[in-house]
């Protein structure tokens, strides 16, 4: 349980130190912002000039924001919304605007609580760059090994267990984010 937990809160921590300025990608800046570099010149952004809580405006113009996104080279690519990722706080928000009536097929996965996130106002929208392969990254370098032994003085049985793995990111497209408001 304690090393499943560890798996989490390290997967969380990509979310969690989304909007860090101390926890760049390839390009410079942090995973979420409003000033990636084009390799064609100029900048995106996979986030809101002005961070918003979520309510259905913040969703709708978060969609709009993601339908729009470009290429390097600024040509308008084909992405979209698949998943809202949001911390237990907003679990009664998100139900209600993407389970009203009239509101079906929005986000494709609908939502997901993840009980990891630190900021209880903070949503993220995966993307459809995500999974498609790139964007969010789990490595697992080594796959849980298990071993146990009696220690002959006290005649208990010691456990142990061991893996690698890595969380990051490849393409900041994968995920589009707001702290609130």
């Amino acid at each position: 349980r304690s090393m499943a937990n560890t798996k989490e809160v390290k997967g969380a921590d990509v979310l969690n130190n989304a909007f860090s300025s101390s926890f760049t990608g390839g390009d410079g800046v942090s995973l979420i912002n409003t000033a990636h570099p084009l390799a064609g010149g100029g900048s995106a952004a996979n986030r809101a000039a002005t961070m918003a809580d979520l309510n259905e405006t913040s969703l709708e113009d978060a969609l709009i924001d993601i339908s729009t996104l470009t290429d390097d080279r600024g040509l308008t690519i084909s992405v979209q919304a698949t998943k809202l990722v949001v911390p237990p706080q907003l679990t009664f928000v998100a139900d209600r605007i993407l389970n009203s009536d009239g509101r079906t097929g929005v986000i494709p996965q609908g939502y997901t609580v993840n009980h990891y996130l630190s900021d209880p106002d903070a949503f993220f929208l995966l993307t459809s760059v995500t999974e498609s392969g790139e964007g969010l990254k789990m490595f697992q370098r080594t796959a849980m090994e298990t071993s146990m032994e009696p220690d002959f003085s006290t005649g208990n049985i010691r456990y142990k267990a061991r893996e690698r793995y890595s969380f990051g990111f490849s393409d900041w497209r994968g995920v589009y984010g707001s702290q609130g408001a």
